[in-house]
């Protein structure tokens, strides 16, 4: 295989008006790779770090230069002439050459820039798409086959609140999720009729239509259940199905709203104990057909996860963001205390493409299912999309079905399905 030539990174900027990395390699063959690296608006603090120039002069102080010299003058130039296939062992002197639990030395981004460089070159001089030669990857470093068989189900966010918006709502995110019998195309197709026709109806309302910073509409809505309300009667005006052809998600993230023991939300007058709460969410999840409720409560109350766990059904999916971070050792905690039975894996929560394949690994062992997100300020790239379908996710969430950043990635499922899997609907 051809060897590494060169490694460039420099800053680009991200959907959320910052700086991030992109980065360049060569290969001796002369063929080159490009990637460029997420950030999160609502970050949980079990997540790797990642590395930030802290230079009040320069972005608020969210410029990336060190990182980038970090990949051009120490890491980048000690990676010439190694081979792209040794992903295992780039990730793992990635690993111990920043040397603490959450990057807070190298930076995630730092790290993860080069993994995802390492993985596109890998598959750039084998021929073969991105998805097949990471899908092998995992094949090779754990004897286990996952056999490509369809797209990831997408869960496409329609209405942002919470650290997504400046609008009332608590909850950051609304989403539809298709059946599970569609394709993909017609999931897209699907979900984008119900995306215009909630602008009509957001119109008639005279709510506001602008977009969040995933894509999905921000109106001035009162409450949180105005929200899934609107929605509803959305889909009944498209003539569709709720809880059939058509599913609702929430992204709660609670801890954003949670404080002095207490949830503060405009449902209610005054702020919930966690039982009244707990009894607020059991009632929205039942009146709405929520599929996917990921972090509805603080990403500390252990007691609370377990005892919500008990109480919801089996058939939908409790998904831990915040309480997990993609982290291995939550996982094993949350498998070991059913304490959720979802986790949502986010690669720069670890930094390197080998430590999610771990997590991953672990949750199928254990029966867990897992959705490959995002972040709140996105590029253009469109590795994790490839991603998903190699690890054969159970969900995709890559915002809503506008603004360039996420519409990207799923363009590029969309042409997986349709040149690569062939797959085509009846």
């Amino acid at each position: 295989m051809a060897k590494i030539k060169s490694i460039h990174a420099f800053e680009i900027i991200d959907s959320n008006g910052y700086p991030t990395i992109e980065a360049e390699l060569v290969l001796d063959n002369g063929l080159l790779v490009s990637t460029s690296i997420p950030s999160g608006l609502s970050v949980g603090k079990y997540e790797a770090v990642e590395l930030r120039d802290n230079d009040p002069k320069r972005f608020n102080g969210l410029g990336v230069l060190t990182a980038v010299s970090y990949i051009n003058d120490l890491l980048g130039p000690k990676l010439v002439g190694a081979s792209p296939e040794k992903q295992a062992d780039i990730d793992g002197w990635l690993i111990r050459s920043d040397g603490t639990k959450n990057k807070n030395r190298l930076g995630a981004n730092t790290t993860l820039a080069i993994s995802q460089l390492v993985a596109k070159a890998a598959a750039a001089a084998s021929g073969i798409p991105l998805y097949i030669y990471l899908n092998q990857l995992y094949e090779k470093q754990y004897k286990t086959k996952i056999e490509i068989k369809r797209i990831p189900i997408p869960v496409f966010s329609i209405i942002n609140g919470g650290k997504h918006s400046n609008n009332n709502l608590e909850f950051q995110e609304f989403q539809l999720i298709p059946s599970s019998s569609y394709s993909f195309n017609k999931s897209m197709q699907t979900c984008l009729e119900i995306f215009y026709q909630l602008k009509n109806v957001l119109e008639y309302r005279g709510a506001n239509i602008s977009v969040g910073n995933e894509g999905g509409f921000t109106p001035n809505l009162m409450t949180n259940a105005d929200a899934l309300e609107v929605i509803k009667e959305t889909i009944n005006q498209r003539n569709l199905r709720l809880g059939l052809d058509i599913f609702m998600g929430v992204d709660v993230a609670a801890s954003y709203f949670f404080k002095d023991e207490r949830y503060f939300i405009k449902d209610k007058s005054s702020p919930l104990k966690i039982d009244e709460y707990m009894d607020f969410i059991n009632k929205l999840v039942t009146n709405y057909s929520i599929l996917i409720l990921e972090d509805p409560l603080n990403q500390d109350d252990w007691e609370y996860w377990n005892k919500l766990s008990k109480t919801i059904s089996h058939e939908m999916y409790l998904a831990g963001d915040d309480l997990l971070s993609s982290n291995k050792d939550r996982l094993a905690r949350a498998i070991k205390e059913k304490s959720c039975n979802t986790i949502v894996i986010k690669p720069n929560q670890l930094g390197t493409i080998i430590e999610n394949l771990e997590v991953i690994d672990m949750a199928r062992r254990n029966n867990f299912s897992y959705i490959v997100s995002q972040r709140s300020a996105e590029t253009n790239d469109t590795f994790l999309a490839d991603f998903s379908v190699a690890v054969q996710a159970d969900f995709v969430k890559f915002g809503a079905l506008s603004r360039g950043e996420r519409v990207a990635k799923y363009n590029r499922l969309w042409r997986i399905e349709k040149e690569e899997l062939k797959i085509v609907d009846s």
